[in-house]
């Protein structure tokens, strides 16, 4: 019964660079959110963070969009960030309903402190690899990023 089961699905070997690429994202988080612990942050929020200082102004809804997440989960990560003081929510002039975010001057300098932490995450994941082997890998990901997207 057991291998009429298994019949059809992808395993661990067949599916080597589906497996890298999960291993590889699944490690990367985890070392993320290890690194920004101690500043009592997630990835998501440093993120988030991030994505606001690009864009100033941006909309609830267009963070949640950058982030691909839903709009209520951004809701409630808006709401901590907020509560934090690491942000604030103003009214679009040209919709009351709609709030835009900017970022607080505490979260600007936070953001400073872990260009350092992003520094040292990206030259330990990449210890060994030349620029040459990076540029691959980044060209690669982004095309199969696309062909996925449809």
């Amino acid at each position: 019964m057991h291998t009429d089961y298994m019949q059809g699905m992808i395993t661990k070997h067949e599916d080597l660079l589906g497996t890298l690429v999960h291993d590889v994202a699944h490690l990367l988080r985890h070392d993320i959110d290890r690194r920004v612990k101690a500043h009592n942050l997630t990835r998501v929020k440093w993120l988030a963070l991030g994505i606001i200082e690009q864009r100033p102004n941006i909309t609830q809804k267009d963070l949640a969009g950058e982030l691909e997440l839903g709009t209520a989960s951004v809701g409630r990560l808006v709401d901590r960030l907020e509560t934090r003081g690491f942000i604030e929510r103003i009214p679009a002039a040209y919709d009351r309903r709609v709030n835009c975010l900017r970022l607080m001057p505490e979260a600007s300098s936070l953001l400073d402190e872990l260009r350092n932490v992003a520094t040292e995450m990206k030259n330990d994941a990449l210890k060994g690899l030349s620029e040459e082997e990076v540029a691959a890998v980044n060209t690669a990901l982004l095309k199969i990023k696309q062909n996925l997207k449809g």
